[in-house]
């Protein structure tokens, strides 16, 4: 090739490579997913005493990050729950900022699904891979994030029950799709270090696993026996504690049943004790008034007696004085013939 040649083929390729570069399209929302090799898969454990609100987040990586204007989170991600809450990251203790959260920024990907954890972005992700950026908001700019997270932050009238999410090709890039910082793509970018720093009502693991787009299905199909299994023994756990609990509200039942039994017998035992004791004061109150009676009679008895022996008296005393005055009177008359 002539020099002339060769260097405008050079300066042609440069300014095609420059070209490139200028007018280069970052990725959006929705863009085909590329997982391969290694990925994290995220399982939560939720077991609450009633319906509602249950959160986990887990801190996998220290990356003290500066963030600038134009920067992107981007991911891919794959959920097995039909409901809000999964396949989220975040980051806590970002100074100066609202919260110190990455979540309470307000902040959405391009499809408008936010960046807060409770949102829900099952019309993606839910059973299929889902390649996510999230431009990194204004208020966020020239802060420094010091940790990322995985979250799951989901509402559900279920007690007991298990959910997951993939991840892979975890990364920050500029307004341009660059590559800046890989948080995680494969195992090399992984080293076992986890932290449940945000809790409620769930148990979580994290786990670096690999497979292939070959046996994708095949994992799938693991994945969902492994998560039916724990739903499983789950509910044999929930079924077992209401057996027992179903045993002591019967036991709580038979002795509360034998104690009314029991009070209702001493009940009846002192209503027999009472009528017994009922018919003795009415037979004693019987016996007292015949013996008042008696005594009645015979204090009317000796009253009647004492009656006629004064009559009685009496009328010995008035014919004794009867014969006296006669006595008196024969005396008398004896006397004036004699004179």
């Amino acid at each position: 090739m002539e020099p002339a040649k060769k260097i405008f083929s050079i300066m042609t390729l440069a300014f095609l490579l420059s070209a490139a570069s200028i007018f280069s399209v970052s990725a959006k929302s929705g863009d085909a997913p590329n997982p391969s090799g290694d990925y994290l898969l995220f399982t939560v454990m939720v077991h609450k005493t009633e319906p509602g609100l249950a959160y986990n987040f887990v801190t996998f990586k220290t990356i003290d990050y500066m963030m600038e204007k134009g920067d992107k989170i981007e991911y891919d991600v794959w959920i097995s729950a039909d409901e809000n809450g999964w396949g989220f990251v975040d980051s806590q203790g970002i100074p100066d900022v609202v919260g110190e959260n990455f979540r309470d920024s307000g902040g959405a990907d391009d499809m408008g699904v936010g960046i807060h954890p409770g949102h829900d972005m099952s019309e993606y992700a839910f059973g299929q891979w889902y390649h996510r950026v999230i431009e990194i908001p204004e208020a966020f700019w020239g802060k420094e994030m010091p940790v990322f997270q995985v979250s799951m932050h989901a509402t559900s009238d279920e007690l007991e029950y298990m959910g997951y999410a993939m991840y892979d090709n975890i990364m920050i890039t500029d307004g341009a799709g660059a590559v800046k910082l890989i948080i995680f793509r494969d195992a090399a970018d992984w080293d076992g270090t986890t932290m449940q720093s945000h809790v409620k009502d769930s148990t979580s693991t994290l786990e670096c696993l690999s497979f292939t787009q070959e046996n994708l299905d095949e994992f799938l199909e693991a994945a969902k026996a492994k998560m039916a299994e724990a739903i499983s023994r789950e509910a044999a756990k929930a079924g077992e504690a209401a057996s027992k609990e179903a045993s002591r509200e019967q036991a709580s039942i038979d002795a509360s049943i034998r104690q009314s039994e029991q009070e209702l017998e001493e009940a009846a035992a002192k209503n027999k004790n009472d009528e017994i004791s009922e018919e003795r004061t009415e037979a004693a109150l019987e016996e007292k008034t015949k013996e008042d009676t008696a005594s009645e009679k015979e204090i009317m008895l000796s009253a009647e007696n004492g009656s006629n022996t004064i009559l009685a008296i009496c009328f010995a005393a008035a014919g004794f004085a009867l014969v006296i005055a006669a006595i008196l009177i024969a005396a008398t008359g004896k006397n004036k013939k004699m004179n």
